[in-house]
């Protein structure tokens, strides 16, 4: 063993060690900013993408629940609350479900959710353009 450690240390000694350039510490460190500046640029762009695709299906699917709305007879079982209250509040039951049948769950809930989409992407793409412009 210890004759095998000095034949080692003799191969090595005969090599020259390399020594890096001066400046690789700082061309490694803006190598990995500009790759993550890259990052955040298209993570920037993906994130105005979802922005703009979920605006526009919660706009479109605002803009279906209202028509499903008027078309379902929603708005004049509502307005009974405001021509016959009496009438209404006896029969309070009845309406409540004529409402709930009438009311277009699906395209209320695509709405919240494009909504909700639209304004976790536009919180993120808030910070990523901080960021962006940070470094």
């Amino acid at each position: 063993m210890r004759h095998d450690r000095k034949h080692y240390q003799r191969l090595f000694s005969a090599l020259d060690v390399p020594t890096p350039p001066a400046d690789l510490a700082r061309k490694t460190l803006l190598a990995i900013v500009r790759r993550e500046r890259r990052k955040l640029a298209a993570k920037l762009i993906a994130l105005g993408a979802m922005f703009a695709a979920s605006l526009a299906i919660a706009v479109s699917e605002l803009t279906a629940a209202g028509v499903q709305l008027g078309q379902s007879g929603f708005f004049q079982f509502a307005s009974l609350f405001f021509s016959d209250f009496w009438v209404a509040a006896r029969n309070l039951p009845d309406i409540l479900l004529s409402l709930l049948e009438s009311f277009p769950a699906l395209s209320a809930g695509l709405a919240m959710a494009g909504f909700v989409v639209a304004l976790l992407s536009f919180s993120g793409l808030l910070e990523d353009a901080r960021l962006l412009s940070r470094s």
